[in-house]
C-alpha cells in the first residue's frame, strides 16, 4: 500500500497543477477578451467622434459658402435692378419731356393721370389680345 499512497498523491498533485494551469488559463482568456473588447469599444467610441466630427464641419463650411452665395447673388441682383430702373427711368423723363403741351409736368404732378392712362392702355391691349369666340376684337 506504500506504492499506492504515493501514486495517489502523485495524480492529486498532477489534478491540483492541472486544475491551476486551467483557472491561470481562463483568467489570461478573461483578461485578454476584456482588454480586447475594452480596445474595441474605444476604437469605435473614436470612430464615431471623428465621423461627427466631420459630419459638423462639412455642414458648416456648406452654410457658409451657402451664405456667402446669396450674398453675392443679392447683391449682384440688387445692383442689376438699380441700373435697370435708372434707366427706364431716364427713358420715361427722355418720353415724358418729348410729349407736347406739358403732359410730362402734369403726370409728375398729378400721378393718377399716369395710372389712369396705364390702366385705360391696358385696357385696350387686353380687348386686342385676348382671344374671345364670340367676335373678332378687329372686326367692329
Amino acid at each position: 500500500m506504500k506504492k499506492n499512497k504515493p501514486l495517489k498523491e502523485n495524480i492529486e498533485d498532477q489534478a491540483t497543477t492541472t486544475m491551476e494551469d486551467v483557472k491561470s488559463g481562463y483568467k489570461n482568456v478573461e483578461e485578454k477578451t476584456v482588454e480586447a473588447v475594452t480596445k474595441a469599444k474605444d476604437d469605435v467610441v473614436e470612430w464615431a467622434e471623428d465621423g461627427a466630427t466631420k459630419i459638423k464641419k462639412g455642414a458648416h463650411d456648406f452654410t457658409e459658402n451657402a451664405k456667402e452665395t446669396l450674398q453675392k447673388t443679392s447683391e449682384s441682383i440688387d445692383k442689376n435692378v438699380k441700373q435697370g430702373m435708372g434707366q427706364y427711368n431716364a427713358k420715361a423723363q427722355e418720353v415724358a419731356n418729348k410729349i407736347p403741351g406739358g403732359f410730362g409736368d402734369k403726370v409728375i404732378n398729378y400721378p393718377w393721370v399716369a395710372i389712369t392712362i396705364g390702366v385705360l392702355l391696358g385696357l385696350v391691349l387686353g380687348i386686342l389680345i385676348k382671344p374671345n369666340a364670340t367676335h373678332d376684337p378687329l372686326d367692329w
